[in-house]
């Protein structure tokens, strides 16, 4: 009897830093798991849309009117 396929969603932003470290940390983790266990099925990555600022103009804003408005 197989096991059940592992999923895992991911919602990020492509243009966040820390969500770049994250997916090679889950690369990293994700081929250790494919070497330990070379029977079983991969995990299958579901990957979401995750805006840090959705509410930013299309053209982008001057940086110091955006960091005053935000903090």
């Amino acid at each position: 009897m197989s096991q059940p396929r592992t999923r895992i969603e991911i919602w990020s932003d492509i243009a966040c830093p820390w969500c770049y470290i994250g997916k090679k940390h889950l690369d990293e983790a994700l081929a250790a798991w494919s070497e330990r266990h070379p029977d079983a099925a991969s995990p299958r990555v579901s990957w979401h849309a995750f805006q840090l600022n959705p509410t930013m103009p299309a053209d982008g804003m001057d940086r110091g009117a955006y960091l005053q408005s935000k903090f």
